[in-house]
């Protein structure tokens, strides 16, 4: 059995060990490959440890191999990220169960509604719902969102990691893929809790507490070094980067998640700017939530458009198989990866890979730079590591 995962790792933490133990020990998984964003998340910040350290991590608590969510999907809505995590894993061709953890645990409930969601965006009745709400002023995601709580169970939609869920089930049926599905009970506090809750916390209170002690609770032993010897990044850091930006762009419409609206409301609220965290909150109101701001700043910042986010969907999210890392066990399936893919497998970049990958990798780089004051290889001149596990 080869079980596949989407995540963050945003940082890898005392709950993804357990989830990787319970794939491993409880489902009796041979391998585990792990889909992960890369340089920015969902949220539209920045990660706290570039791409390489977090999937070392990964590989360090029982991973086999970890490969890279294309940056274009990896800072969209729930719906596109889940989409293209899936659709990587399945683009492997050996990868025949997705596991994901959320706070409901029934697997048949995540199996009836999510089929109950394909229907109804096959008769087109909750596409109708989320156009009427979109013609309102308020963003797709968040009338999808609001159409989700209309038309399916409470007990299925009512935390982020169970609409995640949902959204996993639902490109499987949607596409009549071969995989099977398992959920795990997430344990600790709330996906956006920023107080620490013992052992199992949440990557947001973890993150919190690193910037108000400098030090890190609920990980791993075996990360605690690695994480010590690796630049920690906050969204803040892309303040300066973000606000040149800013004032040297005349219109935001084009990018990704960007109405007219939106657009006006930045170039009228510019003169505040301060930082990213801040500017966020300038700009929030009732229709403009904190994490469609964030996902607009950083699709502004990487430079993705609306268009070449639609033309990557239309091609079916993956056309290319980005590898992050791999243990020595992991390894082993590499060949296999390279007969049954239905997409190339890259170690390094070539002229296939999209360019926001590249460009938000040396963004990335540009703020290691910056805080230690060292320089970083690119993309391109990285030398690959084993993590002999």
């Amino acid at each position: 059995m080869v079980i596949g995962i989407v995540a963050e790792y945003n940082p890898f933490h005392n709950g993804h060990k357990l989830q990787i133990e319970y794939a491993r020990n409880v489902l009796g998984a041979d391998q585990i490959i792990v889909a992960m964003s890369g340089s920015f998340t969902q949220r539209g910040e920045i990660a706290c440890f570039d791409k390489y350290t977090r999937a070392k991590a990964a590989l360090m608590c029982g991973a086999d191999i970890v490969l890279e969510i294309p940056t274009i999907f990896a800072t969209s809505s729930a719906r596109e990220y889940a989409s293209a995590g899936v659709a990587l894993l399945n683009a492997t061709g050996v990868v025949d169960t997705i596991l994901f953890s959320a706070e409901c645990d029934r697997r048949d409930l995540f199996i009836e509604e999510s089929k109950k969601l394909v229907e109804l965006e096959n008769s087109g009745e909750i596409n109708n719902e989320i156009n009427a709400l979109v013609s309102q002023g308020i963003s797709y995601a968040t009338a999808r969102a609001k159409a989700l709580k209309a038309f399916l169970a409470e007990d299925i939609i009512s935390s982020p990691n169970n609409i995640l869920g949902i959204e996993y089930c639902r490109y499987i049926f949607a596409n009549n893929l071969d995989m099977n599905i398992e959920v795990m009970k997430r344990q600790g506090n709330e996906y956006n809790d920023l107080s620490l809750s013992g052992q199992l916390s949440s990557a947001s209170s973890i993150r919190q507490h690193y910037k108000l002690s400098q030090s890190f609770e609920a990980v791993p032993e075996e990360v605690i070094n690695l994480y010590n010897s690796s630049p920690f990044v906050t969204s803040d850091d892309i303040s300066e980067l973000l606000h040149y930006k800013l004032l040297t762009t005349e219109s935001f419409e084009q990018y990704l998640d960007c109405n007219n609206d939106l657009s006006d409301r930045i170039k009228n609220k510019l003169p505040e700017f301060v930082s990213f965290s801040q500017f966020c909150e300038v700009l929030k109101t009732k229709n403009f939530e904190y994490s469609r701001i964030s996902r607009v700043l950083c699709h502004i910042l990487l430079g993705i458009a609306e268009k070449d986010f639609k033309t990557a969907k239309e091609a079916g999210y993956i056309s290319y198989i980005r590898m992050l890392g791999f243990s020595k066990k992991g390894s082993v399936l590499l060949s296999k990866i390279k007969e049954t893919s239905s997409a190339p497998l890259l170690t390094a970049p070539n002229e296939t890979i999209n360019k926001y990958d590249i460009i938000s990798s040396d963004i990335y780089r540009t703020i290691l730079t910056s805080k230690t004051g060292n320089a970083y290889p690119t993309e391109y001149t990285r030398k690959f590591d084993l993590v002999n596990i």
